[in-house]
This record gives C-alpha cells, sequence and structure tokens, in this order.
C-alpha cells in the first residue's frame, strides 16, 4: 500500500506540475537517498553531528538549487537557512541537554517489544540523536518559508524595479506576516496529529494533567514542533534581507552570477 500511494503522488506531481513536477519527484529521491546515508553513517559509528551537518548542506542545496535553478531567490534562501539553522542548532542542543530529552520516552519503554526483543544499547549517543532529528525537522520548515519570502521579494523587484532595498524588505516582511500563521498551524497539524491515539490512551489510564505536561513524550513532540515554528518566524526578516539588499537592478540582472529562472 506504501507503494501505491507514493506512486500516486509521483504521478499527480507530474500530471499537475509538469516538468517542474518531476524534477520536485527527482529531489524527493535525492533528498530520501541523502536521509538513507545518514542514518547508515550513523549506523557505522561516524560523528553524529558532523554527519547531520553535511545532510543538512546537501538536502539545502538540492531542495534549493536543483529544484529551482541557481538564482537570486535560491542563493539568498539558502544564505538565510544556513545562517538560521547554524543560530538555532546550539539553541536546539542547549535545550534538548538541559531537559534531557534523547532516548526512549516513557511510552516507548513500556513497550514489550522494545523491552523483550531490542536492546536499546546501539552504542550511539541518543541525545545528540534527539539533537539531529529537532535540527533536521526545523530545516525542512525553514527551506519552505525562506523561499517563500525571497521568491515574493524578487517578483516585487520585476515588476517594480524602482523600489528601494527598503521597500523590497518591508514587502518580504508583509509576505513573512501573512504566511507564518498558515505555516504554524501546519507544524502543528503535523506533530500533533499523529498523536491523538496517545492521548486519548492516556486518558483512558488515568494519567494526570501534571505527568503529562512533565512527561519526555511530550517535550520530544513539542520541541520539534515548536522549534520547527520558531525557524520559519526567524528566517522571515532574514530572507526578506538577504534578497532586498542584493536583489540587481535590470542592467545588472543579466551579469548576476545567479540568473533568473521561471
Amino acid at each position: 500500500m506504501t507503494g501505491i500511494l507514493v506512486l500516486i503522488l509521483f504521478l499527480l506531481m507530474v500530471l499537475v506540475g509538469g516538468e517542474r513536477g518531476a524534477i520536485a519527484v527527482l529531489v524527493f529521491c535525492g533528498n530520501v537517498l541523502v536521509l538513507a546515508g545518514a542514518i547508515l553513517f550513523l549506523a557505522k559509528g561516524y560523528p553524529v553531528f558532523l554527519t547531520v551537518f553535511l545532510a543538512s548542506v546537501i538536502i539545502s542545496y538540492i531542495s534549493l538549487m536543483k529544484q529551482n535553478g541557481k538564482n537570486l531567490k535560491t542563493f539568498s534562501a539558502f544564505m538565510a537557512v544556513t545562517g538560521i539553522m547554524f543560530v538555532l542548532s546550539g539553541m536546539i542542543y542547549l535545550l534538548i541537554w538541559k531537559a534531557q530529552g534523547g532516548g526512549l520516552n516513557e511510552i516507548q519503554s513500556m513497550q514489550e517489544d522494545i523491552m523483550y526483543f531490542y536492546s536499546a544499547d546501539i552504542h550511539i549517543n541518543m541525545m545528540k540523536i534527539a539533537v539531529s532529528v529537532t535540527i533536521l525537522s526545523a530545516l525542512g520548515a525553514a527551506i519552505d518559508t525562506a523561499l517563500s519570502v525571497t521568491s515574493a521579494v524578487y517578483e516585487v523587484k520585476q515588476h517594480r524595479p524602482e523600489l528601494s532595498p527598503k521597500e523590497l524588505f518591508a514587502s518580504g516582511m508583509q509576505v513573512g506576516k501573512e504566511i507564518i500563521g498558515t505555516t504554524v498551524n501546519t507544524l502543528l497539524f503535523v506533530y500533533l496529529g499523529d498523536s491523538m491515539l496517545l492521548f486519548a490512551y492516556l486518558k483512558k489510564g488515568g494519567y494526570t494533567i501534571e505527568t503529562i505536561v512533565n512527561s519526555q513524550f511530550l517535550f520530544q513532540e513539542l520541541s520539534v514542533m515548536l522549534f520547527g515554528a520558531i525557524a520559519c518566524v526567524l528566517i522571515v526578516p532574514l530572507a526578506a534581507y538577504c534578497v532586498a539588499y542584493k536583489v540587481p537592478d535590470e542592467s545588472g540582472l543579466k551579469k548576476s552570477k545567479f540568473p533568473h529562472k521561471n
């Protein structure tokens, strides 16, 4: 059934998106291969943070440059994503280390297949894995938001070349304000939508609100969602600044190292 759903998705992407849809399929497959390679390297004992850093850079490059072309929009988005994720990675590490949010949570540790059939000692630092999962989750949301802002500002410049960088920046901020709400709601549905059954289980089990709020499993779910939302909010002004103060005029556009591609 999974293969059928994937096939339907790919066919719809090609039929609706045409050539760009076909490129999106290839980009999706490329990102899956990168993630699979990162997992294999982690299983072989390679440094966690170095492996995840390289995977994040490659995923950002593929998602932006290969799918949308090497142009000013994607270059500005790439720079904004790199800057925000560099700062946010430190925040993620400090918070998860302080909260001891790595490893199996209370629900996972009670499952019989983990207790009796699988070994929890896999010789991998679970705290670093938790940090890496949060970083990769925030990366996807940051890439999408950054490209939305830079694309909008670039198109404004093409139709209103007389606008100053300050006005272009204000335009990018306005676009960011419009998409932040829907982006945060999307993240909420993605990360908490599949937890409805879990919360029903906890309710039936008679767990108190205090126990749930202070539980590790809730922190793991919420930290991923909240850091993704924080990345989206922080990247709006940086992406708007990067593209607003680097967009050339019409004469410079033809000489730009990152020409515009439709």
